[in-house]
């Protein structure tokens, strides 16, 4: 498989990964969420570390030098940006929203990944990339319209602050790939760089605790108050961190990220068609599926 294709695959199949992840974390409800995020995070500190330990440890030389340093900051740094910031953000828009709302509103990522890898990793956006990116934009328009509208069955729309709570973690997420990327420009090493986030992520969550009561629980009661929802959840999201960092080691950060826009799809078709935990979307949010992929293949195509 050429690098290019690998690359986009593995978006792809991390895409999945995240859509899967949404639907399961939203039967999580009466569970503790605050629990569930940091639970997550020690799932994927073991699935990236015994990865690194197959797949990685007998080919990378850590010894201390410069590149290895800036690697390792770079991961750490978009570990607390991910990690922290975006895992805790994205699982409570999820419950605010719904699997296929939190999803839309999520694309917000491509939009801030796409400046900021533009100014910080001087990526270079093309002439396919850029439509893409327009068509991607408009899909998400349109998936936007129709979550503002009244539900039929008399259901009140959520608050304006789930939107802004989601908009939030899809800037965070943006932040940690381009510390991924640039890590990753170090470092070719996709499971070391998951396992150093994840960890930084934990210690950031142990240094919240020093001052909160609130996440002091959370690690009091890490094994305690967990279930079968959050468990598989844990293990989808840790299974789409670490191909999404896959995905970054071939392929550059815009690409990416507007690859993984198909989550939404993925997740609207899994909780309306296969798990039916929400309605069937109308037809305005099939135009935005169909608009979706005209934009993928456009971005695939450069």
């Amino acid at each position: 498989m050429m690098p290019g294709l690998l690359g986009e695959t593995l978006a792809v199949l991390s895409a999945l990964s995240f859509a899967m992840f949404n639907i399961v974390i939203s039967g999580t409800k009466r569970s503790r969420a605050d629990n569930g995020v940091l639970f997550s995070v020690v799932v994927t500190i073991g699935f990236s570390f015994a990865l690194f330990v197959v797949l990685e440890a007998g080919r990378l030389d850590l010894s201390a030098s410069k590149d290895t340093a800036m690697g390792i900051g770079s991961f750490a740094f978009a570990g607390i940006a991910a990690m922290v910031f975006g895992r805790t953000l994205v699982f409570d828009s999820i419950r605010r929203l719904g699997a296929t709302r939190a999803s839309a509103v999520k694309r917000l990522n491509p939009f801030f990944s796409v400046l900021l890898a533009a100014f910080f990793l001087s990526e270079v956006v093309t002439r396919y990339d850029f439509f893409g990116l327009i068509v991607i934009a408009l899909a998400f328009g349109l998936l936007v319209q129709d979550s503002f509208r009244k539900s039929e069955d008399s259901v009140a729309p959520p608050k304006p602050i789930a939107y802004v709570i989601g908009a939030s973690a899809a800037l965070a997420y943006a932040i940690s790939y381009i510390g991924r990327k640039a890590g990753l420009n170090f470092m070719d090493a996709p499971a070391l760089g998951t396992f150093i986030s994840a960890l930084s992520g934990l210690i950031g969550f142990a240094a919240i605790s020093i001052f909160s009561e609130r996440y002091r629980t959370m690690f009091r009661n890490l094994f305690r108050d967990i279930d079968r929802h959050i468990v598989a959840a844990s293990i989808l999201v840790s299974m789409g961190q670490i191909l999404m960092f896959a995905a970054l080691a071939y392929e550059k950060v815009s690409t990416v990220v507007m690859i993984s826009s198909l989550e939404v799809f993925f997740s609207i078709f899994l909780s309306t068609v296969i798990f039916r935990i929400e309605k069937r979307p109308r037809a305005l949010v099939f135009l935005a599926a169909a608009l979706a992929i005209v934009g993928v293949l456009l971005i695939a195509k450069s």
